[in-house]
């Protein structure tokens, strides 16, 4: 089931992973050690927690606080009050599908421009390109383009790809390594995978560890490119690959078409830190430890253990409440066991089995299967219990009972 608690749970944790995913993926030595298969991995599991943020109530482990969490939730306790239940969630229900078609309109439009600067500039076909990659693979259907439009090589497109060149002189060599680049993004369905993890973006747009996840995925995409197309390269041929990336990167400065769902550049303008992540690894391809499957082991195992835990535990508020007995018109017929003092809330059973839920002097009723289904676990219960019954006081007034209607009876 998906709760108030199970959203904010998943946000926790799937930010704090975000975070060690991005700690791990920034540091190039461990990426050329160990590789990218584990950081693969430990994105896999990110976004499985992201995609179902539910909890078990039967099978879980509650941590309860009663500092902090309990005093951010208080702010918001209105929203768990049950005459509010059914409007909020409606509300909460508005919110997400009104934020996921923003996103998908937003998106839309990105593709959209890319698709208005191809067309409207004019593409050619590039025919010397088109032999370079026959040369590649013969049996490539990709179109290859000129599209003045734009400042760096770019993949574009799902049903129809095709690669488009900016309008600069490219020797055959030049030629080879960037189609080679993108030829590798399409064998590998690259740009699908970018479209997946925008659609998670649209789904769990409320989640701020998604974006970082789509920023982490795309720089695996591109080093796992990397790697694939260079596993055969000689050092000379990883110089001149080098070489082609930091020219193409002078170039495109201002580009045009920017990174998103449609297209994969050949380098990444955004941000120097990646053309340089990507020159370090290339450089380092080699560095790899003998015994690196130990590490990648015990990664996976944390992963693992994080998956596990993040689901057999949550975080919920605890809030104390005074332990004593009182009687007052609601209950003056019943022994209390526990009770809440006035400023919490309490539940208190009935004699035909359900309850009724005090919420700060209002109260409403409550079917005994949402109690037992776990609803209200942090509540504390007023039990219903019959008062002892005076034998002797009972046998008592049913004899004056009796004398009185003999009396009557002889008038």
């Amino acid at each position: 089931m998906i709760t108030v608690y199970s959203l904010f749970w998943s946000i926790i944790n799937c930010c704090l992973m975000a975070f060690v995913i991005f700690l791990l993926r920034t540091r190039t030595m461990l990426i050329s050690k160990y590789g990218t298969a584990v950081l693969r991995f430990l994105t896999i599991c990110c976004i499985v927690r992201i995609l179902f943020p539910v909890e078990f109530p039967k099978h879980q482990y509650i941590l309860a606080d009663n500092f902090l969490y309990s005093w951010i939730v208080e702010h918001f306790k209105f929203i768990l009050h049950p005459d509010f239940h059914r409007m909020v969630l409606t509300i909460l229900i508005i919110i997400w599908i009104g934020g996921s078609l923003f996103s998908i309109f937003r998106l839309l439009k990105k593709s959209r421009d890319v698709q208005k600067v191809i067309r409207d500039n004019g593409c050619t076909d590039y025919p010397e390109a088109a032999e370079v990659l026959a040369s590649i693979d013969e049996d490539c259907h990709l179109s290859v383009r000129i599209c003045s439009g734009i400042s760096v090589p770019v993949l574009a497109g799902y049903y129809r790809p095709a690669i488009y060149f900016p309008e600069y002189s490219y020797t055959k060599r030049e030629l080879r390594y960037i189609l080679l680049h993108e030829y590798t993004h399409w064998r590998r369905h690259d740009i699908w995978k970018k479209l997946f993890m925008n659609i998670v973006c649209v789904l769990i747009w409320w989640n701020p560890a998604v974006y970082v996840i789509r920023k982490e995925v795309t720089q695996l995409i591109e080093f796992r490119c990397d790697k694939t197309l260079s596993k055969d390269f000689s050092d000379e041929e990883i110089v001149n690959y080098l070489d082609i990336l930091l020219t193409s990167f002078e170039r495109a400065q201002n580009p045009l078409i920017k990174t998103n769902l449609y297209t994969i550049e050949f380098v990444n303008t955004s941000k120097q830190y990646t053309i340089r992540q990507r020159f370090d690894l290339l450089l380092h391809r080699y560095t790899v430890t003998r015994h690196r499957w130990l590490p990648q082991a015990l990664i996976v195992l944390l992963g693992l253990a994080w998956m596990f835990c993040s689901y057999y535990f949550i975080l919920q508020t605890k809030y104390s409440f005074s332990e004593q007995s009182v009687r007052n018109e609601e209950v003056a017929d019943r022994t209390v066991v526990d009770v809440a003092g006035k400023e919490n809330a309490y539940l208190l059973e009935q004699e035909d089995g359900s309850y009724i839920f005090y919420f700060y002097g209002t109260y409403t009723e409550v079917s005994a299967e949402d109690v037992e289904s776990g609803l209200y676990d942090f509540y504390p219960i007023i039990e219903y219990q019959e008062k002892e019954k005076n034998v002797f006081l009972e046998f008592f007034i049913e004899i004056q009972e009796n004398i009185k209607n003999i009396f009557s009876e002889e008038e």
